[in-house]
């Protein structure tokens, strides 16, 4: 009976810290060796296989290294870009790959009397592939309602289609406010569809779309990925089988190290009686990645005056891999307190309060859609110059994300 794999948000070449660096491509090198056992015919990558467009080289030489490996051993690879490693104008590492015969893109359109045609990929199984990338600041929408779904409803076969966006009906609790796009967008009739960019897992069906599947990361990519993985969420992927329709779905656990939380209270003590207490503080720790949460109002002094260099060294000197401090609701009596809000929130609002300041005469730099503007320039911005580009590249890069998030012409 034919298996594929479906993964998503791998974002290699994540973290700059080597201790967090190492234990993500080792989920991704364990990952591959489970499908070269299990014997996957195939490998279905949803998205954000990389971190960025121009990744780390060293981390991508390994990963290739051990894709090369499962490839030598007749498993293929499907992918589509995901909103981290797309750009828009230039390639990205995906392309590279894909040229050296590593992947196959499935996202294959072409437009024809107004409507955009979407080709199958047809794998050594039979199995029919076709799917649509995620972009930043949805751009990918505009190809979905362009989308001629009658034509991919009525191709006969076992499909599968995949895609990088959340989906409105089925966003997880607490990511509400998540942008996502209708199920009406998803073509119907298809036998699985593989999704990416949620970092949850799920399992769901709806009307005339079911296996709309989410692996989640198999590591994660930043802060609150860890928080998840140290609150018990598992990590993985996601094997299935099939014939002429899915017979099994089955969730891959996949783990590398042990993430924990430790939380401490300052709240009425002073920064010496915080300071004796972090010391102090104990647990298993030998070999996990550890996250240090210090939250409180102190009863007096400054919360600078909290010696957290201090606090990291005893955790790593009992063991700890990693540690990774949070002092965002810690707060001073003389000071105003610090609001427990992630930075997106906190960059939100300033964007709002900015924008109900300025005037503008275009649409898109107002309201939502503004503000959609806005962070996605914000982390455009962030992305720093990578150590394989020279400052020309970085600066046409800058400009060419810009002109593209803001629907300017592209030279």
């Amino acid at each position: 009976m034919p298996r594929f794999a479906h993964m998503s948000d791998l974002h290699i070449g994540a973290f700059r810290q080597e201790e967090l660096r190492e234990p993500l491509l080792r989920a991704f090198e364990s990952s591959m060796d489970i499908c070269m056992e299990r014997n996957v015919d195939f490998v279905i990558m949803a998205g954000d296989v990389f971190d960025s467009n121009i990744p780390d080289l060293g981390a991508v030489t390994r990963a290739t290294r051990k894709m090369r490996e499962a490839r030598a051993r007749g498993i293929r690879f499907y992918v589509v870009y995901g909103s981290h490693d797309f750009s828009p104008n230039r390639s990205s590492m995906i392309d590279v790959l894909e040229s050296a015969g590593v992947f196959v893109k499935v996202e294959r359109l072409s437009e024809e009397g107004g409507r955009a045609r979407l080709r199958f990929v047809t794998d050594e199984t039979g199995a029919k592939i076709c799917g649509i990338s995620g972009r930043k600041l949805a751009l990918d929408r505009k190809t979905y309602g362009e989308l001629d779904a009658a034509d991919l409803e009525g191709e006969k076969g076992f499909k599968i289609f995949v895609f990088h966006g959340a989906i409105e009906e089925l966003k997880p609790e607490g990511l509400e406010r998540m942008d996502a796009m209708p199920a009406a967008h998803l073509p119907k009739g298809f036998d699985y569809y593989a999704g990416g960019h949620v970092h949850f897992r799920s399992v769901n069906s709806l009307e005339g779309r079911e296996n709309i599947v989410y692996p989640g990361p198999l590591f994660g990519g930043d802060l609150r990925d860890l928080e998840a993985a140290a609150r018990g969420l598992q990590r993985g992927f996601y094997m299935v089988d099939f014939d002429e329709k899915v017979t099994d779905v089955s969730f891959v656990p996949v783990k590398t190290c042990e993430v924990v939380e430790l939380e401490y209270s300052a709240q009425g003590s002073d920064p010496s009686e915080v300071n004796a207490g972090l010391r102090r503080l104990a647990g298993d720790v030998a070999g996990k990645v550890v996250i240090l949460k210090v939250f409180g109002e102190l009863a007096a002094g400054k919360t600078s005056e909290v010696d957290f260099a201090a606090a990291r060294k005893g955790l790593l000197d009992a063991g700890a891999a990693f540690v990774l401090v949070s002092s965002a609701r810690l707060s001073a009596r003389e000071s105003e307190p610090l609001e427990s809000r992630s930075p997106s929130e906190t960059e939100e609002e300033t964007f709002r309060g900015a924008m109900a300041r300025v005037r503008a005469s275009s649409a898109r730099l107002k309201g939502d859609e503004g503000l959609a503007v806005s962070m996605s320039l914000l982390r455009a911005l962030r992305e720093g110059r990578k150590a394989n580009e020279t400052k020309a590249d970085y600066e046409a890069r800058m400009l060419g994300a810009g002109r593209a998030i803001l629907g300017l012409d592209v030279p």
